[in-house]
């Protein structure tokens, strides 16, 4: 987790460790998330890690947005989606690649 929280601070430009609680704490419940939507794995595969930073870096940047689903001022519009929607294809591509793997191939064998 800490490879993570880094690469969050990295992107956010964050340089000190006074959001280090916050950021790690939005980086578990993501992870958590994304777990669940994985099939209730116990930990997040190191190939969609980049999907709880992308998703850790949008939380953070709703702070004080929560529970708002748009926003509307002088022709300036913001809608909010939930943080792992945009992920959706990639998930469903990873379960398919592990559902794929996982069960024997059945083939056919010719003799001549």
């Amino acid at each position: 987790m800490n490879e993570t929280l880094e690469e969050v601070k990295r992107s956010l430009e964050v340089d000190d460790t006074e959001l280090d609680i916050q950021l790690t704490d939005f980086i578990k419940r993501i992870s958590s998330q994304l777990c669940v939507r994985l099939g209730f794995l116990e930990a997040v595969p190191v190939a969609l890690n980049y999907i709880v930073v992308e998703c850790t870096i949008k939380r953070f940047n709703r702070k004080g947005d929560e529970g708002m689903s748009s926003y509307s001022q002088e022709g300036e519009s913001i809608t909010y989606g939930k943080l792992l929607d945009d992920f959706e294809d990639d998930i469903a591509a990873y379960n398919d690649k592990q559902n794929d793997t996982s069960k024997p191939k059945s083939g056919v064998v010719r003799f001549i």
